[in-house]
């Protein structure tokens, strides 16, 4: 017995130092692999995932990826630093050059996973997770001594020690797994993970959101069961994925305008990318796959292009848009030799509602117009706001019989339709232009002058009207050659082809006046430097409302060039310069202040200036011929009334401007010599000039014999071909 318990005793020390030495190999060995198993899958994962997220950064922005520092930190760098096991995360290029890394600095020795960065397939990089060993070696030391102690104390090593690590390990690795789930659950984009036959395994919340599943439900579904995948235009399924990245071995991003059936049929359209999911050997454990919602994305891009096609006043398509309209029909016209009409419309009043009202009630004018127009026209047909009051309109296979149908009813729709506005009420009209888009038609650009110019021909014959472009017409081409020289002319005015030229005035009589006295002509240089004739581009200018924008630049360059030439170098004195100024200027009420600050500005003598107008501009706008002249007058400027006497009612009107100078019509002047009649005009236009206090100046002198007969009746100036020819104003144009 003794014996036994003897060899009892030996056996239980001889198992209690074999199961004390088994406890502190085996435990301390289970437990560090254990922990080193749980720690790689997770690292592996936490890899696979930033890999995943830096691979989308690379597919958006190719080429700058390996600038953008800062986004690729923002996208790994999420509860990097833990209080047990330091992490830190870092992402090379495929030269092995680090592109940014956290912040996160971990201890000798450390564990390193990672996983291949892809562009369209191609690896260009890796993103490597890193975490430090101390912790677990230092717990597995300490599970060493437990082992140690449980073979000293059997029983109670047994039964209290390795229940403690366990618990250890089990709280570790929930801790990871509650942290990497909230990772998940706290990025923007849906997370979808299967295993390696394609079977869901988890949803994060956004995927959930999107898909209509729960990952109660979802799990262990086929993937195709709940993200059903179709193509956004046709409908048509599209290949999932999840599949292609477990049958060929890699990243597949999805294909453009793919929409994700949600789990109650509503189409969501989405962008992503899949990826595979691999063990540190290597195998394929499953697929995560990463994708977000492009609604918003979608309607902002919508809303920008119809803002972009659009009028925003009237609703009606923009210039922009019904030109490529007009080039679709004119390719049809070309290709399959079908017919169409443009139509040109222009309100007749606007101008009158806007001064009168404002432009608010403009603007509602522009509105209740495209109704009325709208309310006449097929569906088919193309109505556009082109600009300002100005509309296009597209008959699609339509003739030009048809088209006048057309058009005639539109112009008795406005017509009929009056415009009221608090307590005042319009008639309104329209002018139409019409023209054929056929297979002859050459370009947009050329059916859209000719509908121009055929608009503003109905106008010329009386407004309210319409009126068909045909090549051969006579009156159409000339306002087509005027349309050109509009465009001709503006170009000119942005790039500096103006010049001024001065021809002198001469003192017939005796007086005490010295220094230089001539009026200021404008000349335009074209494309190829060469002089174009005021008689040119003056009428096409007149027409297209460009005079002013002439005017002005005359002004600002003559007062430049005038304090340059007489008030800071001296020099010959300046007596008068005569600067010629539209009717258009005359109306225009900002160019009043325009000319105020351009004297101010270069410190000119307004006593030194002359402007001209023609007596027909000043008649035409009577009102504010008078109240401009009075204006300036006051600080200074002198008028003079050009051509008297080419009016009808001139000596009428002469009474009611208070003017300097009459210069009397070269018509009359030019042939005086040999002509009574226009003799006697002469001088009964000086001799009224006189009477009134106002000083007089003959044109188109053009020999001694009429500068003789000028001086024999008294006439105050002369000016003319027979005094001198127009020069350079300032000796370097």
């Amino acid at each position: 017995m003794q014996n036994t318990s003897l060899k009892l005793r030996h056996t239980t020390s001889w198992l209690a130092v074999a199961l004390g030495a088994l406890l502190a190999v085996s435990l301390p060995a289970g437990y560090f692999g254990l922990i080193y198993q749980h720690h790689t899958a997770a690292m592996q994962t936490a890899a696979h995932i930033n890999a995943l997220l830096v691979t989308r950064l690379i597919n958006h922005n190719p080429d700058l990826w390996r600038f953008e520092e800062h986004r690729l930190k923002e996208q790994i760098e999420y509860d990097v630093t833990q209080e047990d096991l330091p992490e830190q995360r870092r992402v090379f290029d495929n030269h092995n050059r680090l592109i940014a890394q956290t912040a996160a600095t971990i201890a000798w020795p450390a564990l390193t996973r990672s996983a291949e960065l892809f562009d369209s397939g191609t690896v260009v990089g890796r993103m490597e997770v890193s975490r430090s060993l101390r912790p677990m070696l230092i717990n597995t030391a300490g599970v060493a001594l437990l082992g140690v102690l449980l073979g000293i104390g059997v029983f109670v090593t047994l039964r209290i020690f390795p229940l403690r690590a366990l618990r250890q390990a089990v709280d570790l690795q929930l801790q990871e797994k509650e942290r990497a789930q909230v990772t998940l659950q706290s990025i923007g984009d849906a997370v979808i993970t299967t295993d390696a036959e394609g079977t869901i395994e988890y949803l994060n919340p956004v995927a959930e959101r999107l898909t209509g599943w729960s990952t109660a439900e979802a799990n262990g579904l086929p993937l195709q069961q709940v993200l059903k995948l179709v193509n956004e235009q046709s409908g048509e399924a599209v290949d999932n994925p999840v599949a292609t990245v477990l049958r060929e071995d890699r990243i597949v991003p999805l294909a453009n305008h793919t929409a994700l059936v949600r789990r109650d049929g509503e189409r969501v359209p989405i962008e992503d990318s899949a990826a595979p999911i691999r063990n540190p050997a290597g195998e394929v454990l499953g697929v995560v796959m990463v994708f977000h919602d492009l609604s918003k994305q979608r309607a902002l891009t919508t809303l920008l292009t119809q803002q972009a096609m659009h009028d925003t006043l009237t609703g009606l398509i923009n210039r922009g848009e019904f030109k490529r309209q007009l080039e679709q029909a004119l390719a049809s016209a070309h290709l399959q030799g079908r017919q169409h009409v443009m139509c040109y419309l222009d309100l007749d009043q606007f101008k009158i509602v806007n001064d009168t009202c404002g432009h608010v009630a403009g603007d509602e004018l522009l509105r209740q117009i495209a109704g009325v127009l709208r309310s006449e026209l097929r569906d088919s047909d193309v109505l556009a706001r082109l600009g300002g009051d100005e509309f296009g309109l597209l008959l699609e296979g339509c003739g030009l019989e048809q088209a006048q149908r057309v058009a005639n009813g539109l112009i008795e729709a406005v017509k009929k339709y009056r415009f009221a506005w608090r307590d005042k009420s319009f008639s309104i009209s329209v002018s139409i232009g019409l023209v054929a888009v056929t297979a002859q038609s050459q370009s947009v650009a050329q059916i859209l002058s000719a509908a121009d110019a055929s608009c503003y021909a109905a106008k010329d014959k009386g407004r309210n009207r319409l009126q068909v472009y045909h090549p051969n017409d006579s009156e159409l081409s000339q306002r087509r050659g005027e349309m050109d020289w509009a465009a001709r002319i503006g170009e000119a005015l942005d790039e500096e082809r103006f010049v001024l030229y001065f021809q002198t005035v001469l003192p017939l009589t005796d007086g005490d006046e010295e220094g230089d006295h001539y009026e200021v002509l404008v000349r335009m240089m074209d494309e190829r430097d060469e002089m174009v004739p005021p008689g040119v581009f003056i009428p096409a200018a007149e027409r297209y409302n460009l005079m002013s924008a002439i005017d002005r630049w005359v002004i600002k360059n003559v007062f430049a060039g005038l304090r340059k030439k007489y008030f800071d170098g001296g020099g010959t004195p300046l007596h008068t310069c005569a600067i010629n100024l539209s009717g258009a200027s005359l109306g225009d009420e900002s160019f009043l202040n325009f000319v105020h600050e351009q004297v101010a500005l270069h410190n000119i003598p307004a006593r030194c200036i002359v402007l001209e107008i023609t007596e027909t501009a000043a008649i035409t706008n009577l009102s504010h011929a008078v109240g401009f002249i009075k204006n300036l007058k006051l600080a200074g400027f002198r008028f003079s009334l050009d051509d008297f006497g080419s009016g009808l009612s001139s000596f009428a009107y002469l009474k009611n401007l208070p003017v300097d100078y009459l210069k009397i019509d070269g018509g009359f002047v030019k042939d005086m010599v040999n002509d009574p009649i226009d003799s006697a005009m002469v001088q009964a236009i000086n001799q009224i000039g006189h009477v009134m206090g106002i000083k007089t100046i003959a044109e188109f002198v053009e020999s001694q014999e009429i500068l003789d007969k000028l001086v024999e009746i008294g006439v105050d100036y002369a000016q003319g071909y027979g005094i001198a020819r127009p020069r350079p104003l300032f000796g370097n144009d």
